[in-house]
């Protein structure tokens, strides 16, 4: 294809760096374009736009600390996105759009976060000499625990006998 701007290179597809614009700030970034030859004009073709839009968001992401689309991805695992929305107290079309590059508020990112911290959070029971961790349901329902929303019985450091080792 010849290029459209010096007439007289040749546009081929690479691997370039690209500078796009999001929330009026400029990132740089690694995706496929077209490069002439001659003049080294840059274009991004429209089958490749969405993608590069995509990282040009992430882009913005990283730098203002939010969760990139991959993140999210991740995040969500084998969920649906329907299920994930659910989840969060979301429409499924804002999880869509997340992912596909549209940058989340903070308020979301929080969200998600929690979303992580809560699936990642394991609890282990103990019992004198038994530890009984939170995926061994039987042994819970036998201790009385099967159904606790907040974890296991807590006691505050207010209410341990001073008589505890390292208290």
């Amino acid at each position: 294809m010849t290029c459209f701007v010096c007439d007289a290179g040749t546009l081929s597809k690479r691997l370039t760096d690209v500078e796009g614009q999001i929330k009026r700030r400029k990132y740089t970034v690694k995706t496929w374009a077209l490069v002439c030859d001659q003049c080294g004009h840059v274009a991004v073709d429209g089958h490749d736009m969405q993608e590069f839009m995509r990282k040009v968001a992430d882009a913005y992401r990283k730098a203002h600390k939010l969760l990139t689309s991959e993140e999210i991805r991740r995040i969500r695992g084998g969920l649906s996105q329907q299920k994930f929305a659910l989840e969060l107290g979301v429409g499924v079309a804002s999880v869509k759009r997340w992912e596909l590059g549209l940058i989340q508020d903070r308020s979301s990112n929080q969200l998600i976060l929690e979303f992580q911290r809560r699936r990642n959070q394991t609890w282990t029971y103990e019992t004198p000499g038994i530890g009984v961790h939170s995926s061994e349901a039987a042994s819970l329902a036998t201790a009385g625990l099967e159904h606790r929303a907040h974890g296991p019985p807590f006691l505050g450091s207010h209410q341990l006998p001073n008589t505890l080792p390292g208290f």
